[in-house]
């Protein structure tokens, strides 16, 4: 394993949620290897978000199999252009933290003499293949996997949640567009997505907007309702739901602008999702709400990270009630008005 590397190729082929939960280990290693080149190989959809991170000197957009995304003539286009750029890359390290198919094309068109996958299996890994349920040890969060995944290069964290900056550029759009809905200062700026990836289980509809509408008339707050580009409508649809001239619709924003909307959110309620996953890195506090089997009180390998994260788990996403939603909002809601007072 080369000590000092200086061409390194991360393979990270993920979605929005798993490309932010890299970020730790993404900076740690910019940290570690200031003068290093380090490229990484993502999916199309979460490109922008690493460019926006701003941790690596290259992003190289592979098309996923998984939603079909390596089927839009503009992804597979860049897909196969950065597949030449891999082969012809000459790194001497690639680092695979996300093992799936593109990933492996990924890493044998790199062929480096060197490189750290999942493959690379500890002892522990190794019983627990050969005798499953005879080690013990906790679920490790799959951020906390990333950054182990570097420990060989002698790599130590430099944060274990994810952080995100806004763009200035976006800043000011987003301020123009809640001007425009005349926004107040001072106002309560409550963020709802109630979208989810495709064949994700989804709070209904009709909960989430009963939620915007309680924070409308209990805070007087004004809602901004974020939807997705494969969720066409939906924004308007939960617009139409809340009380009149409350509400904003944002449909299909771009990674930087979502982050700088994200930034000015007092709260933020979704779908254990990507947009709950950047909301969380933008400062945002964050109700995410998924199906699970586990409790409030254990954390998934794949839970949101952030100091001011409640996650609400029910073995079906609809045995997750409106009172629980609503009664973490509000604590969310009392910890950050405390917060902000303490820093005046």
């Amino acid at each position: 394993m080369p000590t000092d590397p200086r061409n390194i190729l991360v393979i990270h082929i993920a979605g929005l949620g798993q490309t932010v939960l890299a970020l730790p280990a993404l900076h740690s290693l910019r940290q570690h290897l200031p003068n290093a080149r380090i490229t990484v190989a993502s999916s199309a959809a979460a490109a922008d978000l690493l460019r926006l991170a701003g941790w690596v000197d290259e992003v190289l957009p592979v098309g996923r199999l998984r939603g079909g995304e390596v089927l839009h003539p503009g992804a597979f286009y860049r897909g196969v252009k950065s597949l030449g750029e891999i082969r012809r890359g000459l790194y001497d390290l690639a680092i695979e933290f996300q093992s799936n198919t593109e990933a492996g094309i990924a890493m044998q068109l790199a062929n480096p003499p060197a490189r750290l996958s999942r493959k690379s299996a500890t002892l522990g890994a190794v019983i627990e293949k050969i005798v499953p349920g005879l080690t013990k040890s906790q679920p490790t969060h799959v951020a906390h996997e990333y950054l182990k995944r570097l420990e060989s290069l002698g790599v130590h964290p430099t944060e274990s949640e994810p952080r995100l900056e806004t763009d200035r550029s976006s800043d000011e759009q987003i301020e123009r567009l809640l001007r425009k809905h005349g926004l107040q200062m001072g106002e309560l700026l409550v963020g709802i997505h109630a979208g989810a990836g495709p064949g994700r289980p989804r709070w209904p509809l009709e909960r989430f907007a009963s939620i915007g509408a309680r924070m409308i008339h209990n805070f007087n707050a004004r809602v901004v309702v974020f939807a997705g580009p494969s969720e066409r409508g939906m924004a308007k649809r939960l617009v139409a739901m809340l009380p009149a001239k409350r509400a904003i619709p944002i449909q299909s924003p771009n990674i930087a602008d979502f982050v700088s909307a994200a930034a000015r959110l007092s709260l933020f309620a979704g779908n254990h999702s990507g947009p709950a996953h950047l909301a969380a890195a933008a400062g945002a506090p964050v109700v995410a709400i998924s199906a699970s089997l586990r409790t409030t009180a254990q954390s998934t390998p794949h839970d949101v990270l952030g100091n001011r994260v409640e996650h609400l788990h029910a073995p079906h996403i609809e045995l997750v009630s409106e009172e629980e939603v609503y009664e973490a909002a509000c604590r969310l809601i009392k910890m950050n008005r405390a917060e902000f007072l303490r820093s005046r």
